[in-house]
């Protein structure tokens, strides 16, 4: 039996296994106002905010790993998908009068902004949302409602988040560490990019994959920022069963060939299609990184 105090907040809360921030539509960045229309929910709602963390302290220092932390897992696009297809009906039962819809990555907000004025964090200096706890190594997710936030929330106006964003302490080990130049202000030269830059590379692009430890992707800047690194000293580990299971640390052109096609869509590079990464790993293993 469905208990009538609970709130949306409330259900959030039991369901999801992470902490869950909440703020008014009306204070959200409202970059893709269409996906808002489509789903019917009105920017007189609520957008629920969660930071899923993704990453076993483990990976961090391996040696062998030869892939950016987010792509170790599998893609967590699979891990949304899941969980919208168990929250969103859940929700539409326990709360039939509102709807509801579940966004990660192509979502209607700015799910940094977002993410950083509702209280869960801060936004460091290359960009990236920076949980109080597992710091940048989270991926962002909403559940939005067109609930107003008072019934959504059982928080009064008073507690609406003030809408200023909170920056890191810019210390700028981020701007200093970056191999490409590239922080703050633009990215042009980006190395996580160039990794998934389709085609034949330059000649000074393949010394620049070359020179880098990974295939795919870069977590440079997010190796040496203070927040990342009190995180892994404090081993706060994913407490998510699907970020702890099927990990590639350290990837081959074996693997790649190896897999299913059903496999291959499961992880972060598959998107750029199978040559992309083996292309990167030929290249690494010319110089004799693989």
């Amino acid at each position: 039996m469905q208990d009538k105090d609970m709130t949306i907040l409330d259900f959030l809360e039991q369901s999801l296994p992470v902490p869950v921030g909440s703020i008014p539509l009306s204070q959200c960045k409202i970059l893709r106002p269409y996906l808002l229309e489509r789903k019917g929910i009105s920017t007189r709602g609520t957008a629920f905010l969660f930071a899923v963390p993704y990453v076993l302290c483990e990976d961090v220092k391996n040696p062998a790993r030869n892939l950016s932390l987010y792509a170790v897992p599998r893609d967590y696009h699979g891990y949304f998908e899941t969980l919208g297809q168990r929250l969103l009906p859940a929700l539409k039962a326990h709360f039939p009068a509102f709807e509801f819809a579940l966004f990660a990555d192509h979502s209607p907000l700015d799910e940094v902004h977002a993410a950083a004025i509702c209280g869960m964090g801060v936004v460091g200096l290359n960009g990236l949302f920076i949980h109080q706890t597992y710091g940048s190594f989270v991926f962002l997710a909403e559940v939005v409602t067109d609930a107003p936030w008072e019934s959504a929330t059982g928080l009064g106006a008073d507690a609406i988040p003030e809408g200023r964003v909170k920056s890191c302490h810019a210390c700028g080990a981020c701007v200093r560490a970056c191999p490409a130049g590239c922080l703050p202000n633009h990215r042009e030269g980006c190395l996580s990019a160039l990794t998934q830059k389709k085609g034949t590379l330059t000649p000074d692009e393949i010394q620049k994959l070359k020179s880098h430890p990974l295939v795919w992707g870069c977590d440079t800047c997010q190796m040496v920022c203070p927040y990342n690194q009190l995180a892994i000293k404090k081993k706060k580990d994913t407490p998510i069963t699907y970020f702890r299971e099927q990990r590639y640390v350290h990837i081959t052109a074996e693997d790649i060939l190896a897999m299913s096609d059903e496999d291959f869509a499961m992880r972060a590079f598959a998107w750029r299609g199978r040559a992309v990464i083996l292309r990167n790993l030929e290249i690494k293993k010319s110089e004799g990184d693989t």
